[in-house]
């Protein structure tokens, strides 16, 4: 039993949500902002569950079998379906190390856990989140972790102190709010994937649910609030950045939204709701469920044969009406017979919760099957499955990532381990690349390195990279070490395009306000210069390596298994318009600091035409930008050439 008769605006709302993630996803429409649409879910399921749940404990009738009954028969069938037919897909089309981690994905998601997984494994904005085919279940499971806590709530609440509720539930959705906002200053993954973070979003429906915002009475006034409303969630869709700051405060603008259309629908409502309430939107509002369910696995499993290539807008045209009529049929014939003529009487919840466990078990085991089996390698034969396991190369040193220099952490020193000459290598992820190569080169010249690495902080004092909250912190501990300890030698080493360009790399920032890297870098880069010149003997900086195809590895692999050509190597041109920014800027640095030794790789790496990824019969990448083992050699073999030569000092 619902507390309110049908809104067809609510379905108009779903509309927009499920829309805005399935085209942000399929690139249609340049929203950049369409993730936001899982904020505007939450608020809605927080909403109507709330307020079911409180209708029925306020008539005596709520009973938590009947009400994880009609959530197993609401949300089990499309999805577990859904599972069935991707686990089958993904038998034929994945590579082993794929299957494996779908196997995984399949094992926590029916478990309703895949935000737990997945919040340890790559973000939601990360590459690597384009092979996870399971990847949009996450939310799921925030919802579900969510509903086994709100009902006992509710329950304690109308027991013991029913006149607290609306304080209790405003207490609870300003702590999670205040541990979203805060969280994302440390453990900014965490805070995306995990419910306690999240589950404001849903406290915020859940306050509307039980009357704790007085109605707007005056026409006009709901009028404008529901026009700004709509206004204010549609741009969010269109303009909101993807990346680490979000959720965060940024949240609370969807969710804002959100709240205020659902508050005024459900309080006489405006010509916004009337325009929510449009067949073709209240439509695709009732199919948004399984329309959510299917379009990303559809998109991964298109994608995957083509090299993960983004699709093109004929292609991603296509898929939209392939996840369209999945959505339909799945609707038709897999939610709503599930919903309306599932078992009845005292023994229904039994026969549900037996049903569902039962196909559970099977899911369950089917990927525990694949995990264990590490993707059945035997479908591939030998040398592909060998080419896949390359995938996922050794990365010496990856736990110094984000530690702070300290010569007395022998994980995290390379080189001669007792020699009198420190050098120490402060960058990012790319400095950590380079480390394996630097090893073997410093105990060659007897020198003792340290490192100072942390992904996405590139070598720059006083800035602030959103990609990485801890950057200006973890900088200003390397300055102070570098002070106290006046080191020999320092190397500078960087995806330095991604600190100088303007667009497809950071958006850089300091703590005056200035921001844009093309302002941010020059100065940064400088001040950085200077403090390594006066605190160390020696300064070198390690220009940019060229770059790869993106995903390297894994079309090299899938050029074996499908027989078609390798991946093309970089053309120089396209190398050379990538790094000509950082150049200009190390050219004015040289004049001001001619004692810092600048090192350009491009040579090491190029001929006349293309930049290459092999050499000697070896692939010099792991990813589309860093260098692997023998990558990081082959390049250390070239700089201690270059360290020989005459011309070593001058920029290039």
């Amino acid at each position: 039993m619902t507390s309110t008769p049908y809104r067809p605006d609510i379905d108009g709302l779903r509309a927009i949500a499920v829309l805005s993630v399935v085209l942000y996803h399929f690139g249609l429409g340049g929203l950049r902002g369409g993730f936001v649409g899982v904020d505007v879910f939450f608020v809605i399921s927080g909403y109507l569950i709330t307020g079911i749940v409180q209708a029925e404990i306020a008539a005596g009738r709520f009973t938590l079998a009947r009400f994880y009954e009609r959530r197993a028969r609401r949300i089990f069938p499309a999805l577990f379906a859904m599972l069935g037919v991707v686990l089958a897909a993904g038998w034929f089309l994945l590579l082993p190390s794929d299957l494996a981690r779908l196997g995984q994905a399949t094992l926590a998601t029916v478990l309703f856990a895949s935000n737990l997984l997945f919040a340890t494994q790559g973000g939601y904005f990360d590459e690597s989140a384009d092979f996870n085919l399971l990847l949009h279940t996450w939310s799921l499971g925030v919802e579900e972790q969510f509903y086994l806590g709100l009902p006992l709530l509710l329950l304690v609440v109308a027991r013991w102190r029913p006149r607290a509720l609306v304080p209790v539930l405003a207490a609870a959705t300003v702590l999670s709010l205040a541990a979203c906002v805060a969280g994302q200053w440390v453990k900014p993954k965490a805070v995306f994937f995990l419910s306690p973070f999240r589950a404001w979003e849903l406290l915020a429906g859940a306050l509307l649910a039980v009357r704790a915002v007085p109605a707007i009475r005056n026409r006009g006034a709901r009028e404008l609030a529901a026009a700004l409303a709509l206004a204010m969630l549609l741009a969010t869709v269109a303009w909101m950045r993807a990346d680490a700051e979000f959720p965060g405060w940024r949240a609370t603008i969807p969710v804002l939204a959100t709240a205020v259309l659902l508050h005024i629908g459900g309080t006489g409502g405006s010509r916004v709701h009337a325009l929510l309430g449009w067949r073709p939107l209240v439509w695709v509002g009732l199919v948004s469920y399984s329309l959510y369910l299917w379009h990303w696995p559809l998109l991964v499993l298109a994608r995957y044969r083509d090299g993960m290539e983004p699709p093109g807008t004929g292609v991603a045209l296509v898929l939209l009406g392939a996840s369209l009529l999945l959505a339909a049929l799945s609707h038709r014939w897999i939610e709503t017979p599930f919903r309306r003529r599932g078992p009845s009487g005292s023994a229904a919840p039994r026969r549900v919760f037996l049903a569902s466990g039962l196909a559970a078990a099977i899911l369950a085991m089917a990927g525990g099957g694949l995990l264990a089996a590490g993707g059945a390698p035997s479908r591939v034969g030998p040398e592909v499955a060998a080419l896949d396991a390359l995938r996922a190369p050794e990365i010496p040193y990856r736990r110094c990532d984000g530690v702070l220099p300290d010569l007395a952490n022998r994980a995290c020193t390379i080189g001669a381990a007792d020699a009198g000459t420190v050098a120490l290598v402060w960058g990012d992820s790319h400095a950590l690349a380079w480390a394996p190569g630097l090893d073997g080169l410093f105990k060659s010249r007897g020198i003792r390195g340290v490192l100072a690495v942390f992904s996405a902080c590139g070598p720059l004092v006083e800035v602030h990279n959103p990609r990485n909250p801890k950057c200006l912190a973890h900088n200003r501990g390397v300055v102070a070490w570098l002070r106290a300890h006046r080191p020999d030698i320092v190397y500078l080493v960087a995806a330095w395009p991604v600190h100088s360009n303007a667009e497809g790399g950071y958006d850089l920032r300091r703590p005056d306000g200035t921001t844009g890297n093309p302002r941010v870098f020059p100065p940064a880069f400088a001040e950085t210069l200077a403090l390594a010149s006066a605190s160390a003997g020696e300064v070198q900086v390690l220009g940019p390596t060229p770059y790869a195809p993106e995903l390297l590895p894994f079309k090299l692999v899938m050029s074996k298994w499908t027989g078609r050509g390798s991946p093309p190597d970089t053309s120089l041109d396209a190398h050379l318009g990538v790094v000509a920014n950082f150049w200009s800027v190390a050219r004015t640095m040289h004049h001001r600091f001619p004692e810092v030794r600048f090192h350009d790789p491009t040579p090491w790496f190029c001929d006349e035409r293309a930049c290459h990824y092999r050499a000697d019969g070896s692939v010099l990448f792991r990813d589309g930008d860093h260098l692997n083992v023998a990558g990081a050699r082959f390049a250390a073999a070239h700089l201690r050439m270059a360290e020989a030569s005459a011309g070593a000092g001058r920029a290039q």
